[in-house]
């Protein structure tokens, strides 16, 4: 096997030691190499080297471009919604995190190029561990104090850490945005960093931009608005391996002081790609923002409550006409009772055409989600381009029949979640708008089967059975993961209870694109060397590899039975060509091998077989 066709991430698997990135300038030789020894590096314009560089080398960058990350001994670069992107071997990679190889050229903007080098990581002191407490600064609140022990940690709305007072304080918890902000340690120190958030992070009182900011002892840091404020306390601890994820014992520290059972602990960290996998979008309907003005549907049902229940009854029969919905009582009062009450009667009428949408309000508001649905079907069959009515039915939907569809997860019954999928599948047939949301689902249920059915995300790999499901599943994430993340974004926000799901198939989604860049990369490889020595002739050369390839990616499955067909079709071969007996057609022909690469090359040496009890048969006397 040549050995430069293996990937920088099979090299490491085979060296099982930890790697920097050394980025060589290709497009402006006179600017330095960049060595990464970091587990997070900041791209800007004003980030270090790149803000020492002439400006008009660096001028394509934002201020906040890019960042290049290491997670699970892998490399990865994460555009950050940059004006001029980044790029990968010529490739935009602004839809998610990218993993990067060895020898990959990295664009930074529109010519901003250099060369990515896996270098042996260099000699570093043993790191220090940290732990990190937020005290709430109100009493009054009922905040539980944090303690963080294992980085980095990732500030979102939809983490248990805060999702937990979204009963009691509901408007505070949607201050925060689901990747709001995150807490990371380097060289000792602890810095935090904006994800983007709608409404801000605030440092001892200043909202932070583009760079990460220090978290000293004692600073003051606040989350959205003046409700998820803390005093901070960073402890470091004795020296410790730095590749070793640090833990704490809860009760120590600051956090002694505490009563235990109203402290949240935080000791497994997040991942780097779960915080930089959104692009910064625009805030959900469920975030607030103080600044903007009340507009939209809930502004109007305002006005309209305030106002008598005849005059919404006329300004709603305005609208449904097409008009503005604004009614002059005082001008309809002198309007003469004949024509008034014509009106009336016409405007009656049209109302009664609306019947549809009140009733669909009425169902939702009172919970009945799961009629609301079966309504939805039956107007849409022959009104589907009303949006607003899709809109309902797509909320009627996911909310009648997504918690069923959990609980049939939770449960591991695949097959009864299957069927919920199907009946979702026929209720949205005339919804357009609810179609991609119910493939969303239907692809989270197998993946989630797939995992579990062979053994959990670190379960081996077999060899020509999950080639082809691993490509299925992360093909159908790789083709928009932005779309599918807005998505699934969308169904938490109907059915909360979704997320747990949603992070789950994220965290096993990402252990699948890990196996696929390696393993499934390796199965590559190695079905094509027996591909070619089944070809040329030439198998004397296949044991040694495929006992290399047992060694260098324990996880793999089912190599023993490619040995077991290997060894059985030498055999056949070597007594097929020396005529051993008669009756070898048929040895060949009920050989059974669960390679299919050996069970496709049958045929011919079935031929091989025929052909040499020929040559024996004329032999005899």
């Amino acid at each position: 096997m040549d050995p430069g066709a293996a990937s920088i991430a099979d090299k490491q698997i085979a060296l099982d030691r930890p790697f920097d990135i050394v980025l060589k300038p290709v497009s402006h030789p006179e600017l330095s190499a960049i060595r990464i020894d970091h587990a997070l590096f900041a791209v800007g314009r004003t980030n270090a080297p790149f803000a020492s560089a002439r400006p008009e080398l660096v001028a394509d960058l934002s201020r906040r471009h890019a960042r290049v990350f290491f997670e699970a001994g892998a490399a990865y670069v994460a555009d950050l919604g940059s004006k001029n992107g980044t790029a990968v071997n010529g490739i935009d990679v602004s839809e998610k995190p990218h993993a990067l190889h060895d020898g990959d050229e990295l664009r930074f903007g529109g010519a901003l190029t250099y060369r990515v080098a896996f270098v042996p990581r260099a000699a570093q002191q043993r790191a220090r561990t940290a732990v990190v407490t937020l005290t709430p600064e109100r009493a009054d609140l009922g905040l539980q104090p944090v303690v963080i022990t294992a980085f980095p940690f990732l500030v979102s709305k939809a983490d248990d850490t805060f999702a937990c007072y979204r009963h009691d304080y509901p408007h505070q918890v949607n201050y925060l945005s689901r990747r709001h902000a995150h807490i990371y340690v380097q060289d000792d120190d602890v810095f935090v960093e904006d994800l983007g958030s709608t409404n801000g992070t605030f440092v001892d009182g200043r909202r932070l931009a583009e760079h990460a900011a220090p978290l000293e002892d004692g600073a003051v840091l606040a989350l959205g608005g003046d409700h998820f404020v803390y005093r901070v306390g960073v402890q470091r601890g004795a020296a410790s391996d730095p590749t070793v994820t640090a833990t704490s014992t809860p009760g120590t520290g600051a956090a002694s002081a505490a009563d235990l059972d109203r402290t949240t602990f935080v000791g497994t960290a997040h991942s780097f790609l779960d915080i930089f996998c959104t692009p910064v979008a625009v805030a959900l309907d469920d975030e607030v923002n103080p600044q903007a003005a009340p507009s939209g549907p809930q502004a109007a049902h305002d006005a309209r409550r305030r106002r008598g229940r005849f005059e919404v009854f006329l300004s709603e029969l305005s609208e449904a006409l097409g008009g503005t919905g604004r009614i002059d009582m005082r001008r309809l009062g002198r309007w003469s009772a004949g024509v008034g009450a014509a009106l009336v009667v016409l405007l009656a009428a049209l109302y009664a055409s609306d019947a549809p949408q009140r009733e669909m309000s009425t169902l939702l508001a009172r919970g009945d989600t799961a009629q609301a649905a079966q309504l939805a079907d039956r107007y849409l069959a022959t009104h589907r381009d009303d949006t607003a009515f899709r809109a309902m039915g797509v909320e009627a939907l996911i909310r009648s029949a997504v918690p069923d569809w959990i609980a049939a997860m939770n449960a591991r019954g695949f097959d009864r979640a299957r069927a919920i999928v199907q009946k979702m599948r026929t209720l949205a047939r005339y919804n357009p708008d609810a179609q991609p949301l119910v493939n969303e689902i239907a692809w989270i249920g197998e993946l989630e089967a797939f995992v579990v059915g062979r053994g959990g995300p670190g379960a081996p790999i077999r060899i020509y059975r999950d080639e082809a499901p691993i490509d299925a599943l992360t093909s159908a994430w790789n083709d928009n993961p932005s779309e599918h993340q807005q998505r699934l974004e969308r169904i938490a926000a109907y059915v909360p209870e979704f997320d747990a799901l949603y992070a789950d198939a994220l965290s096993h989604l990402r252990a699948l694109q890990s196996d696929q860049s390696v393993y499934v990369a390796a199965l590559g490889r190695l079905k094509h060397a027996i591909g070619a020595a089944l070809d040329a002739d030439r198998l004397d050369t296949l044991p040694a590899t495929i006992s290399d390839y047992a060694q260098r990616y324990p996880r793999l499955a089912g190599l023993d039975a490619v040995q077991a067909d290997l060894q059985q079709y030498q055999q056949l071969e070597s007594d097929a060509r020396a005529a051993h007996g008669q009756g070898m057609p048929d040895r060949v022909r009920h050989a059974r091998f669960a390679t299919p690469q050996f069970a496709a090359h049958a045929a011919a040496l079935e031929r091989l077989a025929s052909s040499g009890e020929r040559g024996e048969a004329r032999q005899s006397p």
